[in-house]
């Protein structure tokens, strides 16, 4: 029993030794949405959008190599270095980058910035875009790059959190001294560039080449498994920036600050996944084989801990809007923004079968299920029912997704050891999100119904926080041990 403890100890140390950037970051998002809900939705809504469709356009121009060079780095082809990897890789997406900048900058300006409801800022916007992306796809790729070496840890957090920084606080600043979104675009590009200068010059001798770097064994390597997994990247960003640009295009600017401001605001749920994904992926892939026990127990208490998060932000969600009154039109949607970050948080934990059978094809159509479903029902139902129809789209296609992927992830590699306390715990979260959208100016009815969804899931998954309740009570008593001697 003290050595099954002290196991558990050990991997959940290793799960806090690299939440420490993700819960840092956390806090910067936490500060960026002080900034914006001081700014309000009208000065908000076009930055906020700008870097949404940077986002996309950075996962379009890297072609998945980063996910590439994930997988290889500690594998590449004969007679090469995981260094070389990362300098082919950095080239090929910058020159895709360059390529589509001048295209669309110099073909096709003026309807790509209407498309982005980006009409009343010109065409000047377009190549700025480009930019933007390419610093911030060279800051993702050091950022992987900085991952592999345990020594460089300090270095992987603080370039982590730069790279979070700039892309979700630094360049909203100019709103204190400038209204034109150019400011943003500008102050933006200028913190990608000064982090991706710095630590570009720290790792200098990994972006070197030598003859035969881009030869048929390297790209044949890289290529094909990035181009496969490149659009499931792309399209988890385009729901998000073609649901604001299709709300600026047909509702307004303020409204497309609103729900800008939503989601954003709605990525609190995921401070529970704080680090776990960074070293959950390589943990399960590395031991699915011999502990699919632990695997299925890590799911079940990540299930109760997002859910239970979730129905306290439900519960509380009045207070958010009360700090931030020039957003409150958000109120009566927030659930269904938070439900649709907790489908994406709680897939992770439920498709790696998918990755172990080597089938990404199950993750590109699940996703581009997602990606048209919410185009298609943005269509549908914005123009009807305005941001609560984009809230319900995106929640509705990202459940599509979830089920979809969940259930080819499954019939591969289990991770859900009971598929009805799954269902349970899921029919719970749905029914706060419900009651939560249909009570949202009813604050103590929605608090009951809350605190009875939260006595329910406690129940469903006594198991699991009797594990934790024992976990933690077994901590402090080797820590008061350690003390005493």
């Amino acid at each position: 029993m003290a050595e099954k403890r002290s196991s558990a100890e050990s991997f959940i140390g290793s799960i806090l030794k690299y939440s420490v950037a993700t819960w840092l970051g956390f806090l910067i998002s936490g500060l960026a949405l002080i900034v914006a809900g001081i700014l309000g939705p009208e000065k908000t809504a076009d930055p906020l959008t700008f870097m949404s469709a940077t986002a996309t356009l950075m996962n379009i121009g890297i072609l998945g190599l980063d996910q590439s060079l994930l997988r290889f780095y500690a594998d590449p082809p004969a007679g090469r270095t995981g260094n070389e990897l990362f300098a082919v890789c950095v080239r090929i997406s910058l020159g895709v980058m360059l390529v589509l900048g001048l295209f669309f900058s110099l073909v096709c300006p003026q309807w790509l910035a209407e498309t982005l409801s980006f009409s009343a800022l010109g065409t000047g916007i377009v190549p700025l875009l480009f930019v933007n992306a390419a610093f911030y796809m060279l800051t993702r790729y050091l950022s992987v790059l900085l991952r592999f070496d345990p020594a460089e840890l300090k270095l992987y957090t603080l370039e982590t959190l730069l790279m979070q920084a700039c892309f979700n606080l630094f360049y909203l600043f100019a709103g204190f001294f400038f209204d034109s979104t150019y400011a943003y675009a500008v102050l933006a590009i200028l913190s990608f560039a000064a982090v991706s200068a710095v630590f570009c010059f720290i790792k200098r001798k990994a972006l070197r080449t030598r003859k035969g770097s881009f030869s048929a064994p390297v790209l044949g390597r890289i290529l094909p498994y990035g181009l496969a997994l490149a659009p499931t990247q792309i399209m988890i960003y385009l729901n998000s920036t073609f649901s604001l640009a299709f709300i600026g295009n047909t509702m307004g600017n303020t409204e497309k600050g609103v729900f800008s401001f939503g989601t954003r605001l709605a990525q609190m749920v995921t401070a529970i996944q704080a680090g776990f994904a960074t070293f959950w992926g390589p943990y399960v892939y590395g031991h699915y084989k011999t502990e699919q026990d632990r695997i299925t127990t890590v799911h079940d208490v990540l299930d109760v801990l997002v859910f239970a998060f979730f129905t306290c932000l439900v519960a509380f969600e009045d207070v958010l809007f009360a700090i931030f009154p020039a957003y409150r039109d958000c109120l009566p949607i927030f659930p269904l923004l938070m439900l649709s970050a907790v489908f994406t948080i709680l897939c992770e934990g439920t498709v790696y079968g998918i990755s172990i059978a080597r089938k990404p094809i199950f993750d590109t159509v699940g996703i581009a299920m997602s990606s048209l479903g919410n185009i298609g029902l943005c269509v549908l139902l914005v123009p009807r029912f305005g941001l609560f129809g984009a809230a319900l789209a995106l929640a509705a296609a990202n459940g599509c997704m979830f089920l979809f992927r969940t259930l080819v992830g499954q019939h591969f590699y289990r991770t859900v050891r009971s598929p009805l306390k799954t269902l349970c715990g899921w029919t719970v979260c749905l029914a706060v999100c419900a009651g939560g959208c249909a009570l949202c100016e009813q604050f103590l009815l929605k608090g009951c119904l809350c605190l009875a969804a939260l006595v329910l899931l406690l129940l469903v998954y006594r198991a699991e926080v009797r594990f934790g309740v024992d976990f933690v009570k077994g901590f402090l008593a080797k820590r008061r041990g350690a003390q005493n001697s």
